[in-house]
């Protein structure tokens, strides 16, 4: 018996000193350490994440299109600080402005930032799993905070159909017999192994699987096949989305205290799609509702730029990919700039068919 136990005890203290081993060399390693939510809640999501908190990112097993950076004085991602009542031009949306898997450089809100000939007047704020609703809910913490000259929204398929979706930590919209009502769906507490995280750090062996191997006990029992497929081609899930779309530009303005003129709407489109077309996706918003958006905002004077004709006209003449193709569907250095383009274009009056919204003087500095 003694023996057996010595065994055992050898044997636990070979597999812990493993362990140890793994999580030293996992360390020095770029396994995705994603951003701690931010514990003012009261202003999330302008508050996004710990500010001044590092994180990392990468993609899949081999930890590819590796990121690292840290967080501003707000929890977003930035290459500056954000001053309060500094009147910049605000970037809106989800993943795709967070952008993660981009250089801080490499974003929209960078690359306007330069286009304007001030790099330090454009602010990003990306927060991922953002939609329509998030938006006007962020935009109106972030007029209060900022006084913006204008504001960029990216919407990314799916931002009108997931407003209607109640989750934690989310703004979401609520049917009334008098029309949709903004409701806040707090976050969850803390649990135990966010508690862990504050006080002693993050594990990169268990980010690892968590994060890039995505191993997770939901995971291992879905069944093979049972992906959800979104419903957009029935004529309530149209309708509903179109009811989002008036909820949306309808609030916009009050929200951000701009102008319609002042606020741009960049439309993403399925540039898998663009690439080969046995690559397209079935869409998460209904195409009618997108055509309504593109539409309905113009009529009531916002900018807006459709970037699918924009994205396919550049990749026919010029061969390029605006994302990471084939691993993630994010933009990339080129696809922010190309959003970048037609935000200038748009804001400083550069198409004739719109008056512009910034001071040419101040958007000149760039030409």
């Amino acid at each position: 018996m003694k023996h057996l136990l010595t065994r055992l005890g050898w044997l636990v203290a070979g597999a812990l000193g493993a362990l140890i081993a793994l999580e030293l060399l996992f360390r020095l390693l770029p396994v995705s350490m994603g951003l701690q939510r931010a514990a003012d809640t009261a202003r999330w999501p302008l508050v996004y994440a710990e500010p001044h908190s590092r994180y990392a990112y990468s993609l899949s097993w081999s930890m590819r299109n590796a990121h690292r950076g840290m967080t501003n004085n707000y929890g977003h991602i930035a290459e500056q600080d954000f001053v309060a009542l500094s009147r910049p031009v605000l970037v809106l949306g989800d993943s795709f402005i967070e952008s993660l898997m981009n250089d801080p450089a490499d974003t929209l809100q960078a690359q306007l930032g330069r286009r304007l000939g001030d790099p330090s007047a454009v602010y990003g704020l990306g927060v991922s799993g953002l939609s329509a609703s998030g938006y006007v809910a962020l935009g109106s913490l972030a007029r209060t905070e900022f006084a913006p000259r204008a504001a960029v929204i990216a919407m990314i398929d799916g931002d009108l159909s997931e407003s209607l979706l109640r989750a934690p930590a989310s703004h979401y919209l609520v049917d009334t017999p008098s029309g949709y009502l903004l409701e806040f769906d707090p976050p969850d507490p803390p649990g135990w192994t966010t508690r862990v995280r504050k006080s002693v750090g993050d594990s990169a062996l268990f980010r690892y699987l968590q994060a890039n191997l995505q191993f997770a006990p939901a995971n291992i029992l879905k069944r093979p096949g049972a992906a959800v497929v979104p419903q957009t081609a029935s004529p309530e899930a149209a309708a509903s989305a179109k009811r989002v779309v008036d909820w949306m530009l309808e609030q916009l303005p009050a929200s951000l205290g701009l102008e319609p003129r002042c606020i741009v709407l960049l439309l993403d489109s399925d540039r898998y799609a663009i690439y080969r077309a046995e690559s397209a996706t079935p869409p998460k918003d209904a195409p009618e509702a997108r055509r309504y958006l593109v539409e309905r905002a113009r009529q009531l004077g916002f900018s807006v730029s459709d970037l699918e004709p924009v994205f396919r006209a550049r990749h026919a003449r010029d061969g390029v990919k605006f994302d990471h193709w084939p691993i993630d569907r994010h933009w990339n250095r080129v696809g922010h700039g190309v959003a970048a383009d037609e935000a200038y274009r748009l804001l400083a009056g550069a198409d004739a068919k719109s008056p512009g919204c910034l001071d040419r003087n101040v958007s000149a500095a760039a030409r």
